[in-house]
């Protein structure tokens, strides 16, 4: 993990944006020269429209230059608030993203022209392109993707997955294939945070829930096997649901892009797609789409020249990941996230677990 916080700390070439007020034509024109996107001329104006989320303060950003069509019309940067909450590793993670990962990603991403994080400070900057003319986003809620939307995304994680598919960055973060000490320390925790969540709810778990987590946990050191494979590992969103997809206006034209990179990691690819079904997918229309989905994914991987992942063996890794997201409720509740998120989380990941009789893994 130092070595993670290392690489952060050295390669910065611009200074922290903590506030709209550092944002000026001098440090545009800068950033945007050194990335290529302005040949000519130098940025002489800003006009700036400010937002909010969660953690961060986002500004979009349209720019008037010397000469005329020199570089981007619009920007969109965000930075993070100083109560951001996570660790380095969570919070430095989507700038380590944008430097190192993105650029050798060819697929669905918005192009990143400056990422800068500060461990002193636990506070970060991206700009990126501004695709608002081309892209537009669902608001947060409930409801699914449309059909066609879903097959777009499922195009893009596929896309992600291979460019990275069974070689992925170990080494930017500071970690390597999992051995059998990090899986015994996996384990270690998944009991102690499960056990004291199914305590924490009581009677309003059901006691088959209770008797089938204990008996999950019992058998991960099995299960969990697999995990030392490096069979299908890969970079991972791990946070991939509607919020975080931006949709083209134009589906003939544009492709889907993946945004909000500050969750990814590696491990196997079809947890991404288990997180999205899983957990966020109400029974009806998970039941409707699952296995639509899965085999499109599995076409896509095969057509980027991934042919040592029959498609049993997918079956197999999205079942297995369906039930380590049971865990994530857990995870979701230990970390102060509101009870109305990680309910219906838990309620709808026992349901999938149900329907792909996944209690079969543990009789194998």
């Amino acid at each position: 993990m130092s070595d993670y916080v290392l690489f952060i700390e050295t390669s910065s070439e611009s200074p922290l944006i903590t506030n709209p007020g550092d944002i000026t034509p001098e440090w545009l024109t800068s950033v945007l020269r050194r990335e290529g996107a302005l040949e000519g001329g130098s940025v002489t104006d800003i006009t700036m429209e400010t937002g909010s989320t969660s953690f961060s303060t986002t500004v979009r950003l349209r720019l008037t230059y010397s000469e005329d069509d020199s570089g981007p019309e619009r920007l969109f940067l965000k930075f993070s608030l100083p109560e951001y909450p996570g660790s380095i590793r969570e919070q430095g993670a989507e700038v380590l993203f944008y430097r190192e990962v993105a650029p050798r990603t060819a697929g669905p991403l918005v192009r990143c022209f400056d990422a800068v994080f500060s461990p002193e400070t636990h506070r970060l900057h991206v700009l990126l392109e501004d695709v608002s003319n081309t892209h537009f986003s669902q608001p947060a809620s409930q409801l699914p993707p449309t059909r066609d939307q879903c097959f777009g995304i499922v195009d893009a994680v596929a896309t992600i997955h291979s460019a990275w598919w069974e070689h992925p960055p170990w080494r930017l973060l500071g970690l390597q294939q999992p051995d059998q000490q990090m899986i015994d320390a996996r384990i270690a925790d998944v009991r102690d945070r499960t056990g004291r969540f199914v305590d924490f709810l009581g009677e309003r778990l059901s006691s088959q829930r209770r008797a089938m987590y204990r008996s999950i946990i019992e058998n991960l050191p099995r299960l969990y096997t697999r995990l030392l494979d490096r069979r299908a590992y890969t970079v991972v969103h791990d946070d991939i649901h509607a919020g975080n997809v931006l949709y083209p206006r134009n589906e003939d034209a544009d492709s889907v892009r993946i945004i909000d990179w500050q969750t990814w990691h590696i491990d196997l690819g079809p947890k991404d797609l288990a997180h999205m079904m899983a957990l966020f997918w109400f029974p009806s229309r998970r039941r409707e789409l699952e296995l639509p989905l899965l085999h499109r994914y599995h076409e896509r991987l095969c057509a980027s020249g991934i042919q040592k992942y029959p498609w049993d063996d997918c079956w197999a890794d999205y079942r297995l990941s369906v039930l380590r997201k049971l865990f994530h409720p857990p995870w979701q509740w230990d970390t102060g996230h509101h009870p109305n998120i990680w309910w219906n989380h838990l309620e709808r990941v026992w349901s999938a677990f149900d329907d792909l009789e996944c209690a079969e893994l543990l009789e194998a």
